[in-house]
């Protein structure tokens, strides 16, 4: 039988070329393998791995560089790139630039691991997906990854969700249909992390402490691992969603943590840049002193005053007058910060969700 990859990893050519490889490709999102061998999809479109059903595929989301696309249990992140005409009023990534946010989003996915023997972990960032499926089709092996460059159309069941959403929601990015037949895409097959920050209903303040306790303890475990900053955390890179557990688990240089969740759990998405907040980017402006390949970890305390802002003006939730005073106060001290690490250190509004 003849392998034949459709589907490549994006970053086996950069080393040496600095560009992707082109292949006859197309996007993969999670749904029934009847459809995936019944038709068309391979020949003319962008190919959808048929676990649910094409008209359950939903828009979810969009940035100046990108769709989301919920389908089954995950979320395709869909990114043209190296394409000449202007996408949603800007230049498309090419991709070289796009390859900075696939290493940190592999990079993070490390942290995921709570083994005994490691420094640092947590799960608060998205998770990329990273098996592999095998496909026959017409005698050929196909293998499709969660993490790959595409080249065609976008699927009709795409489009039919980008159209709904376009309806209800009023899309301020160009049609998919406008992209050329063979244009470039990256895409990245993600954890579904929930709803965004901007969308969810926060129920009490209790949320509000364990949403603050798990943004701060992601970012200062991936400083102390990787001197990461996030430069983008406004609350539509923020998603939430409510689980059965009363605990999450992160280990900060070797220490073990364990916080009260109020059943909540976090997720920190998008590692580029995307249109909103100018306020806070003109502080870390201010910062990094637009020595922007620097590390400055002060950055994420940037985005840790801006949430903090967003909660009590934007956000509401049943809260006393004692819960905003805390906030206000928390407020003051994160400006005294150098790092999201020194917060949860020594902050006392993150010590008092600590069990271990």
């Amino acid at each position: 039988m003849k392998q034949k990859p459709i589907l490549e990893s994006i970053t086996s050519s950069m080393d040496e070329s600095k560009t992707f490889e082109r292949r006859k490709a197309h996007i993969v999102l999670e749904l029934p393998r009847c459809a995936l061998g019944s038709g068309n999809y391979l020949d003319h479109g962008i190919l959808i791995d048929w676990r649910c059903e094409p008209d359950n595929i939903v828009k979810v989301g969009e940035g100046t560089y990108g769709e989301a696309f919920e389908a089954g249990n995950t979320v395709c992140k869909i990114v043209p790139i190296d394409g000449d005409l202007p996408v949603n009023g800007e230049v498309q990534k090419r991709s070289e630039e796009l390859l900075e946010e696939v290493i940190l989003s592999r990079t993070l996915n490390n942290i995921r691991s709570h083994d005994s023997d490691v420094d640092n972990a947590c799960t608060t960032f998205i998770e990329i997906l990273e098996h592999v499926i095998q496909y026959v089709i017409s005698n050929d092996l196909f293998f499709i990854r969660s993490l790959r460059v595409c080249e065609g159309p976008y699927d009709p069941a795409l489009v039919r969700a980008w159209e709904y959403w376009d309806e209800k929601h009023g899309s301020e990015n160009d049609h998919p249909k406008e992209f050329p037949e063979k244009h470039c895409f990256v895409v990245f097959v993600l954890q579904h992390g929930g709803k965004d920050l901007e969308s969810f209903v926060l129920l009490n303040f209790d949320e509000v402490h364990s949403l603050l306790v798990q943004v701060t303890a992601g970012l200062a475990i991936a400083e102390a691992a990787y001197e990461f900053e996030h430069r983008d955390l406004h609350w539509g890179n923020i998603l939430l969603r409510r689980n059965d557990s009363n605990t999450v688990q992160f280990i900060l240089e070797g220490k073990k943590m364990i916080f009260r969740t109020s059943g909540l759990l976090i997720s920190i998405i998008d590692f580029t840049l995307s249109r909103i907040n100018t306020e806070t980017y003109r502080k870390m402006k201010e910062v990094t002193g637009d020595f922007w390949e620097g590390s400055f970890p002060k950055t994420n305390v940037l985005w840790l005053i801006y949430l903090v802002d967003i909660l009590l003006l934007k956000k509401s939730f049943d809260r006393s007058s004692k819960n905003e005073g805390d906030l206000h106060s928390l407020k003051r001290r994160l400006s005294k910060y150098n790092s999201a690490k020194e917060a949860i250190i020594l902050d006392p509004f993150f010590s008092n969700l600590l069990v271990l």
